[in-house]
C-alpha cells in the first residue's frame, strides 16, 4: 500500500509504521491514495487524519444524519487506532470527507468498525465514501485479519442504509432504542476472508438492547 503521512511543524512526510495486534506484528506500509473523482478533472487523496484536522473538519459534519462527538472522543481515536481514521481531501487541502473506525473483539468477534463515515454534501455521489469503506475493510481484512466489518445505523436513515447494502453489508439485528430521541438502530455487518463460512452475518431473529451489546 505504501506509506502513511505524519504532520509535524505543519509539514508532511512519509514514516513506516508497524502495527501489533493479538501480540502479533506487522511491518506496515501505507501510501496516500490519490484518484479523479468521477466526472470531474479534480484530483482527490485519502490520508491518514492528523492532528490539525480537528481544527478543519468540522464543516463536513453539518448533515443531521451525521453523528458528532467531542473533541476528546476524536483525539482518543487518533491515539489508539490511527491507521482506522481517515480523510479525503481535495484541491486547497479541502475536507471532502473522512472516516474514523477501530478493531475490537475476541476470537471470531475480533473485527473491525466503522464509527463514522461522512462526506461533505457538495461531493456526495462521487464514490468517496465506497472509497473510504474500502481502505477500512482492507485494512481490517488483510493487516489485522478481522473477521467482518460492522457499523451502526440509524433505522431511519435510508439513504445510508441503501449504500451500505450496495457495498455488501447486510442487516444483523436491531438495536432497540441506540440512538437520542428513542430511534432503533441497526448493526450491519459484512464478512471478510476470514469468516469463510459468513458466520458472522447469520441476522439474529430478535431485536437486542443496547446494554445486550457486545461491543459498541
Amino acid at each position: 500500500m505504501g506509506h502513511h503521512r505524519s504532520c509535524k511543524n505543519g509539514l508532511w512526510k512519509p514514516i513506516g509504521v508497524t502495527i501489533s495486534y493479538l501480540a502479533v506484528p506487522f511491518n506496515v506500509s501505507f501510501r496516500a491514495r490519490s484518484f479523479f473523482v468521477p466526472n470531474s478533472r479534480k484530483m482527490t487523496t485519502i490520508r491518514r487524519f492528523c492532528c490539525n484536522d480537528l481544527l478543519r473538519f468540522t464543516s463536513v459534519n453539518l448533515d443531521h444524519l451525521t453523528e458528532t462527538f467531542n473533541m476528546s472522543f476524536y483525539m482518543t481515536y487518533l491515539a489508539r487506532w490511527p491507521d482506522y481514521f481517515h480523510v479525503a481531501e481535495g484541491p486547497g487541502n479541502r475536507i471532502m470527507g473522512y472516516i474514523m473506525g477501530k478493531v475490537e473483539g475476541q476470537g471470531e468477534s475480533w473485527h473491525g468498525h466503522v464509527t463514522a463515515v461522512t462526506v461533505s454534501p457538495e461531493y456526495r455521489r462521487q464514490q468517496l465514501a465506497k472509497k473510504l469503506m474500502n481502505l477500512l475493510e482492507d485494512i481490517s481484512d488483510k493487516i489485522d485479519k478481522a473477521y467482518f466489518v460492522d457499523l451502526f445505523v440509524r433505522a431511519s436513515n435510508t439513504p445510508a442504509i441503501k449504500m451500505y447494502e450496495k457495498l455488501g453489508y447486510v442487516i444483523y439485528r436491531r438495536v432497540l432504542r441506540y440512538y437520542s430521541g428513542e430511534e432503533d438502530g441497526l448493526d450491519m455487518r459484512k464478512a471478510l476472508s476470514r469468516d469463510v463460512e459468513k458466520k458472522s452475518i447469520i441476522p439474529l431473529k430478535r431485536p437486542v438492547t443496547p446494554d445486550e451489546l457486545e461491543y459498541d
